[in-house]
């Protein structure tokens, strides 16, 4: 199975700075939510594994919506109902993120440039182009960073994208080469 590449590397200027510059690029905001995610697994000692790996041991709740081409905010009570039936089957709250989450994307383009502001983490930019799948990890990512620099940005090959859950896990920041990783 090819390893799919996504790049999250950390930003270091307020979010209109990044807006303004897609746009001077020909990005419009297409998408516009707050995100709240929880995440609930059994075995709760993620030692030593991939963000993905995290991930793909969560059952992820998510409620979503109140932004721009999206419906209202979903529905507390649902989500409730959810999490009461993950505690009775023995499931433990591992997590618990909020992301203000931007979409842009231009014409010709088949994937988007998420900025995602998540809550005690900080800006980030997402961003994966199912078009270099084909190449190997290494490729893949070189590709990406060139292509977010040809939008504007600054990131050098050696800079690492900050992994989400890793980080609320350890306490601290905690980097990789791929956020789908």
């Amino acid at each position: 199975m090819q390893t799919i590449v996504e790049v999250g590397m950390p930003l270091k200027k307020h979010l209109i700075y990044y807006h303004d510059m897609l746009q001077k690029q020909g990005m419009q905001l297409v998408f516009a939510c707050i995100t709240h995610d929880l995440y609930y697994a059994k075995d709760t000692n993620f030692d030593g594994l991939t963000e993905n790996q995290m991930k793909n041991a969560c059952i992820r709740l998510r409620m979503s919506g109140g932004g721009i081409n999206t419906k209202p905010l979903g529905n507390n009570k649902k989500m409730l109902q959810q999490e009461q039936e993950l505690i009775k089957q023995g499931y433990t709250k591992v997590f618990d993120t909020i992301k203000f989450d931007f979409h842009y994307m231009k014409d010709g383009m088949n994937t988007r440039i998420q900025l995602q502001d998540i809550k005690d983490l900080g800006l980030l930019v997402y961003y994966n182009n199912h078009d270099y799948d084909k190449y190997s990890p290494k490729k893949q990512r070189e590709l990406l960073i060139k292509e977010l620099n040809g939008y504007g940005f600054n990131f050098k090959q050696t800079d690492l994208g900050l992994d989400k859950l890793r980080t609320f896990y350890y306490g601290k920041k905690m980097y990789s080469e791929n956020q789908n990783g």
